[in-house]
């Protein structure tokens, strides 16, 4: 049946073959990688039955009775074909027209239940065109557990633990991280906007509320909130931890920042953790770290402590990084969080104090670094195209 496979291998690769309806007469070559694959004999042995049965025609021999050059077919004999190779074969074949249908159905009644985040939406009527088209991906077996997995993320509101999410979704919990983290990973880098391609894994993963341990925020400074339990509101000044404390998920989401803020003048992020700790306790500044890109649970509670900052005499700062990924960073945080913030230590004159300890920009990064604008940052960015040198927040704790 190398013959009959063959045929139905070009008829699915078609644009337009494989389709219910389609018709007209299709010529197959025949070279000596067929012969090899097949066996001279056999092949040419199927070519005569399948002429006496109607089916083909050999088109033309290069030697007849052992050589043939090319045969004909008929496209509206496609199902025949599968029907002859579900006979042979043992096992029965699906065609092309009927995968498409029968998945298309189900991405199509998925769409019509909506979803609430927009990207998902976005990525299953990307699929639907696809399938459409007759564009079958390779992994389309798995599509039952995708529709699983994002109707999952799309009615999250609060972070759930990986393998919690896997267990409670998938009822696997370790199947999300072996099957189907790389893809959906993939889709929400393509279609989720919060989602930039600096972020790695693990952040992407954060963005869609799907995480490795449960989120914490790191603070430091005079900030009085208020954290409720059930009905009950408790205030809290985190003034009283000099040293800093951390705030988890839970405490994010059921926390509010106080209006009165009297202290409080200036609010700082540090991309890096040795930073953020060293900073010393003062009485009228906010320390946040901010471990890279903040977290929806973050953005959302720093978001709060905006608006209950508006209108009063409050600075905002970020101090990251002199590389391409701190750049992003203060980027995304003035885009996404803090439209007023400003630099800190990310400018020429410190870029040359800490000089010795600046390390090689790869290639491919420079390249992104110099097609890379953000207001305030400008000289910096064209200090480090320049030299080609980085520098990692940490040497600013070593003293020159």
């Amino acid at each position: 049946m190398y013959l009959i496979k063959k045929i139905i291998e070009k008829s699915e690769h078609s644009s337009r073959d494989w389709r219910e309806g389609a018709a007209g007469g299709r010529t197959l070559k025949i070279t000596q990688a067929d012969y090899d694959a097949c066996g001279k004999q056999e092949l040419v042995d199927e070519a005569v039955k399948l002429e006496a049965a109607g089916m083909v025609k050999i088109k033309k021999w290069v030697t007849r009775g052992s050589d043939i050059e090319s045969i004909a077919y008929r496209v509206e004999n496609l199902p025949r074909f599968y029907r002859l190779a579900d006979a042979e074969g043992g096992e029965e074949i699906w065609p092309k027209q009927a995968r498409v249908n029968y998945y298309l159905r189900k991405v199509e009644e998925e769409l019509s239940e909506g979803f609430q985040k927009d990207w998902i939406e976005h990525y299953w009527e990307s699929v639907r065109i696809k399938l459409g088209k007759g564009e079958i991906s390779k992994d389309i077996e798995k599509m039952e557990q995708y529709l699983a997995c994002f109707r999952g993320i799309d009615g999250l509101e609060e972070p759930m633990l990986k393998r919690v999410f896997s267990k409670h979704f998938l009822k696997d919990s370790k199947v999300f991280e072996r099957q189907l983290e790389r893809h959906i990973i993939a889709v929400a880098r393509k279609y989720c906007e919060e989602i930039t391609e600096e972020m790695d894994n693990r952040t992407v993963l954060e963005q869609i509320m799907i995480e490795e341990y449960s989120q914490e925020l790191s603070v430091k400074g005079p900030l009085k909130m208020k954290i409720w339990r059930g009905s009950e509101a408790r205030r809290v000044d985190l003034a009283d931890f000099v040293y800093g404390t951390v705030l988890n998920s839970q405490t994010l989401k059921r926390s509010m920042v106080e209006l009165d803020q009297p202290g409080l003048k200036k609010i700082i992020t540090i991309e890096n953790k040795a930073n953020y700790i060293s900073m010393p306790f003062e009485s009228d500044t906010l320390y946040i770290f901010s471990h890279g890109y903040f977290s929806p649970l973050d953005r959302e509670f720093l978001k709060k402590l905006r608006r209950a900052m508006e209108g009063k005499p409050v600075e905002y700062y970020h101090s990251g990084d002199l590389d391409y990924g701190g750049v992003k960073i203060f980027e995304y945080i003035k885009k996404q969080i803090f439209p007023e913030v400003k630099p800190l230590l990310m400018d020429v004159k410190t870029f040359e104090k800490f000089q010795e300890y600046a390390e090689p920009i790869r290639e491919e990064t420079l390249e992104k670094l110099k097609n890379t604008h953000v207001p305030g940052l400008e000289e910096l960015i064209q200090k480090m195209v320049e030299t080609g040198m980085g520098i990692e927040q940490e040497s600013f704790m070593i003293e020159p």
